[in-house]
């Protein structure tokens, strides 16, 4: 199995592989669990470390993806592709301490006859760019002079003394250098933080947002994030959030849709299925060696269990022989024992039972009446269902198809939520209105039903059915569809509805605009159909 950060291991551009796979483990583990701290070392990371933990420092984010492991991925994989593209940059800027490197390096390679043309160059370089106080060019040049002889003061072990000389010094003047550089590299990577961070926070808030409003799903997140990349601004979390509140706040509307989302458990079939029954059964175990019963007399060479009468033979010479005979044979008369004890042994067979088919929930057809008589109240109730619903499907990772119809139809495949939200988002803005023909919506779910993915799909239709009934072919359609064991459900919003309408429906639902807060009742049971 692949390791989701795999790309950035082998082939980023931070330290060496181990480095940046233990980088990549850590930040996500960090991400997965609240307690865990990114312990790596910025020496390791190229100064990176310090960088990550403070990225990875949000509480808003840490808490979402806590033990959301497809959501921690996602955020882990854009934190390490954040710090490869700055280390990249980093290497195509031009290095403002380039000069002084090549200066140093030169100055390393020094020997002692070209010493004094180069520290010359050397300490005039020195002088301009660093204070007496922090490297003191004056103390090396007597040091040097020391063991040059150049005050006349020449050592006997001078070669020695001049390499430890201009180590100790070089080894300072690297160190400094050092400390620019790491300086200069870090105001680079908190620069590109500080920017990664302003979008990358914005991201985490506005999916927070999308969270709260379509709870109480989570699983969707690790999706959903790459639509946070620019894809966000065209969700009006506004609308989201008002039907959240009314769905909140309706509870008839939510019992509807958590109702319909188990109407398909309630049709289980059953299949028989073969299983192995083991039972417990007694047995008597025999131990010939073992002489506590008596059960009779047999012939053997045992002479521990002779009959007297065999013991008889011994006892005069003349049959003696015979005994010998008798033994050698084993058929001396002996006396049979048997010893038992009583033992449990498992006996294995086979038995049949019925067995509930698991077969996934199936997925959700919706059409919606957007006519003009749908307008106000019921245009409100019918996108609250919708949203209640499409919550479930997600909930449950089952399709969505969606039929608006009023003169005509349009339809919207909600499956792919990171791909349907904006439309999502312009079906509830949309206001209702124009005339009423639902036979082709009903054509549309029709066909959807013949498709692969919707099969076996729940199909609600929600209007105030203020229409005619359907014709004849399309309720023969029905009937056949019914027969491959869809159900067909509506809500009836307000009651001006026309009852040989909903004829033809599995179970109708009537929501009362005056009194939204009375639980649905079905429609048969007003009308007596």
């Amino acid at each position: 199995m692949s390791n989701p950060f795999d790309k950035f291991i082998h082939f980023g551009s931070i330290g060496n592989e181990n480095i940046r796979k233990e980088l990549a483990e850590k930040t996500f583990a960090s991400l997965q669990n609240l307690d865990s701290s990114l312990d790596v070392s910025n020496e390791q990371t190229d100064n990176f470390a310090d960088a990550i933990h403070s990225i990875l420092n949000n509480e808003t984010m840490r808490q979402m993806c806590h033990e959301n492991e497809d959501l921690s991925e996602k955020i882990t994989s854009d934190v390490l592709n954040f710090a490869n593209k700055t280390k990249k940059l980093i290497d195509k800027t031009e290095n403002p301490f380039e000069n002084e490197r090549n200066f140093l390096k030169q100055f390393e390679k020094t020997t002692e006859n070209a010493f004094e043309n180069d520290w010359k160059q050397t300490k005039d370089f020195i002088s301009k760019i660093y204070d007496k106080q922090v490297l003191d060019c004056d103390f090396y040049e007597k040091e040097f002079a020391l063991v040059k002889g150049i005050a006349g003061q020449a050592r006997n072990d001078s070669k020695v003394s001049f390499d430890s000389v201009k180590e100790h010094f070089t080894e300072k003047w690297g160190e400094l250098l050092f400390k620019k550089q790491t300086q200069w590299e870090l105001e680079i990577i908190d620069r590109e933080r500080k920017k990664f961070c302003e979008e990358f926070y914005k991201q985490i808030e506005e999916l927070k947002k999308l969270q709260e409003a379509l709870e109480p799903f989570t699983n969707e997140l690790g999706r959903l994030w790459d639509m946070s990349k620019g894809g966000f601004q065209r969700v009006n979390f506004d609308i989201l959030k008002r039907y959240a509140e009314l769905l909140k706040n309706n509870k008839s509307l939510n019992d509807l849709a958590e109702m319909l989302g188990r109407m398909q458990q309630a049709e289980q079939e059953y299949e028989e299925e073969l299983f192995a029954d083991i039972q417990l059964k007694t047995e008597w175990k025999v131990e010939s060696a073992s002489k506590s019963d008596l059960i009779g007399v047999h012939e053997s060479d045992d002479i521990s269990s002779l009959l007297p009468s065999e013991t008889a033979l011994l006892a005069d010479p003349t049959t003696q022989l015979i005994f010998y005979k008798k033994f050698a044979e084993k058929k001396l008369q002996t006396f049979e024992y048997e010893g038992r004890t009583l033992s449990l042994i498992d006996e294995e067979f086979q038995n049949k039972r019925q067995k509930a088919k698991e077969d996934a929930k199936g997925p959700f057809i919706i059409c919606v009446d957007t006519s003009g008589s749908m307008h106000g109240t019921p245009e409100t109730v019918a996108k609250t269902l919708c949203f209640a619903i499409l919550k479930i499907a997600i909930r449950e990772n089952r399709k969505c198809y969606l039929i608006s119809f009023s003169t005509g139809i349009q339809t919207l495949n909600l499956t792919d939520l990171k791909n349907s939200l904006d439309k999502l988002i312009d079906f509830l803005s949309m206001s209702f209105h124009g005339g009423t023909d639902a036979a082709p919506a009903m054509h549309e779910a029709l066909r959807m039903l013949k498709t692969e993915d919707y099969q076996k799909a729940d199909l609600l239709v929600i209007s105030d059915f203020v229409m005619p009934p359907f014709d004849e072919l399309t309720q023969q359609q029905i009937i056949k569809a019914k027969e491959n064991k869809t159900k067909f459900h509506s809500l009836v919003i307000g009651k001006s509805n026309n009852p040989a309408m909903i004829t033809d429906f599995d179970n109708n639902w009537v929501y009362d605009i005056n009194n939204p807060n009375t639980i649905l009742t079905l429609v048969k049971n007003i009308y007596g159909i």
